[in-house]
């Protein structure tokens, strides 16, 4: 399969001013669409590549959010002279730098290049912000821009759909905001690093942590609602990606706000938590970078506290019967049971974590449990595996459909078993049927589609049938592909 990025120029948009304590991710030009003012954006493309069209079989258009979303958003996509209508933008609840396209049909590509296109907003209360290519790092990061993406074919043979992969994630296309979902892309990029010994994934990994410090060295960066959080870490899930800085810049001082983050959020029962609720992706985002961190330091101390923070997730989120809950309230509580990316996370924090406990020499009672646990529940996973190689986005739920973020975390989880000697053959097998599936809902240029959205929306939202295309997603695919290449 081949693709190209054809992007797009702003060609007219009224400037107005980013919303109060919020911020465009790194200094990045954007245009608002909609809100009060009913704006709209119209955008071209002035080299009037109809002859990139010919023998084309595929052509979206995609757009990407340069603000956090909290609510529902319908962008109609107009040809700018015509007014004819190519598709209608569906966005709810979009994660800053997250893309969105829609599909054009044949009749309408030489409209789309010659005339251009005017965005305007259907259904919202706020503007939609977009970036817009006006950055020196355009050609680094070609997806997140305004373009057409052009393919010869949308049924290549599978075994191809790989080099898309490893070339969009090797790149700052794969950028996410910082913390658990830019840290999701980081594992994947450290672990292809590793396992296909090609420099470039170490490489696109340091282009990554780059983008989050100041000229001083300093965190700069946006929290999930995209309001500045320089010089600290936002909460516990952002704390991920210090699990491959570590790994890179071990010494780097940007690791002590981690500790410090931890240090300042530790419950009597020695649960690293936010307020009022401790949750699933705390095996991953807390008690996995702490051990890294902890092996590369040889601090003892650290090593038995990412395993506290396994054991008490372990006696709080697993109930009888198998369940597994992502959140659990101070009042008892309990919600998200058998969420996918719940056992994703919780499968990835528990063996990630005993990966770097062995590696680090350090052993105990505690780690010797957690092990035991990551086999019972990896078991519940492999039960409710479906036919398709998937998972369901609630686990014992088929009605609601596969998620291909909760399939390639867990799936990656259980590669990882197998590698480490703790699960059997099918289990790795398993992992190899996730990962056929999976690569049949990459797009051409290597993003994984049918993604169930992060969870702002609450279950409502997860059970919708709604999904999205994500890097996040993808990166978790990337550590699905590297465990197997092992």
């Amino acid at each position: 399969m081949t693709f190209k990025y054809h992007l797009a120029e702003i060609i007219q948009a009224v400037q107005i001013d980013v919303p109060e304590n919020k911020r465009i991710p790194f200094n990045w030009q954007a245009v608002g669409v909609g809100g009060s003012q009913s704006l709209t954006v119209r955008m071209g493309w002035t080299d009037k590549a109809v002859p990139v069209l010919l023998g084309a079989e595929s052509v979206q258009l995609r757009i990407t959010a340069a603000l956090d979303v909290r609510e529902t958003i319908l962008l109609e996509a107009v040809t700018a002279k015509s007014h004819r209508q190519v598709g209608i933008f569906d966005i709810r609840y979009a994660s800053t730098l997250q893309p969105f396209e829609i599909q054009l049909i044949p009749d309408d590509w030489e409209a789309v290049i010659e005339e251009g296109i005017e965005l305007r907003m259907q259904e919202g209360s706020l503007p939609f912000w977009i970036l817009v290519p006006d950055s020196a790092l355009c050609d680094q990061a070609s997806l997140l821009f305004p373009h057409l993406l052009i393919s010869d074919s949308e049924s290549a043979q599978q075994s191809a759909r790989d080099q898309p992969l490893l070339h969009t994630l090797s790149s700052l296309s794969s950028l996410q905001p910082f913390g658990w979902l830019e840290g999701c892309v980081l594992d994947g990029l450290m672990d292809l690093s590793q396992a296909l010994g090609e420099p470039r994934f170490e490489d696109a990994a340091r282009a990554h942590l780059a983008l989050y410090l100041d000229e001083n060295n300093n965190l700069k960066y946006e929290d999930p609602l995209s309001e500045p959080s320089d010089g600290k870490v936002y909460g516990i899930e952002g704390t991920l990606p210090f699990a491959a800085w570590a790994r890179l810049q071990p010494d780097h001082p940007v690791m002590e706000q981690a500790i410090s983050l931890w240090m300042s959020h530790i419950r009597e029962d020695g649960a690293i938590c936010g307020t009022g609720m401790l949750s699933a992706e705390g095996s991953y985002t807390v008690a996995y970078p702490m051990a890294v961190l902890a092996r590369v330091r040889q601090d003892v101390g650290l090593a038995e506290m990412a395993v506290r923070q396994l054991e008490v997730r372990r006696q709080l989120l697993t109930k009888s019967e198998g369940d597994l809950y992502l959140r659990c309230y101070t009042n008892g509580s309990l919600t998200f049971r058998h969420w996918a990316r719940a056992h994703a996370w919780y499968l990835l924090g528990l063996i990630r974590t005993l990966m770097e406990l062995r590696e680090a020499g350090h052993s105990s009672v505690g780690a010797d449990r957690c092990a035991s646990e990551f086999v019972r529940a990896a078991n519940v996973a492999l039960s409710y595996q479906s036919t398709d190689g998937l998972w369901s986005v609630f686990l014992d739920e088929p009605s609601t459909g596969s998620d291909t973020s909760g399939s390639a975390g867990i799936a990656a989880a259980l590669a990882l078993g197998a590698n480490f000697g703790l699960l059997p053959e099918h289990a790795r097998l398993a992992a190899e049927r996730a990962l056929e599936a999976l690569l049949s809902f990459l797009t051409p240029d290597g993003i994984l589609r049918h993604v169930a959205q992060s969870n702002k929306g609450g279950e409502a939202l997860q059970r919708s049938g709604y999904r999205v295309m994500f890097q996040m997603a993808t990166g978790l695919l990337g550590q699905l592909y590297a465990a197997l290449q092992r």
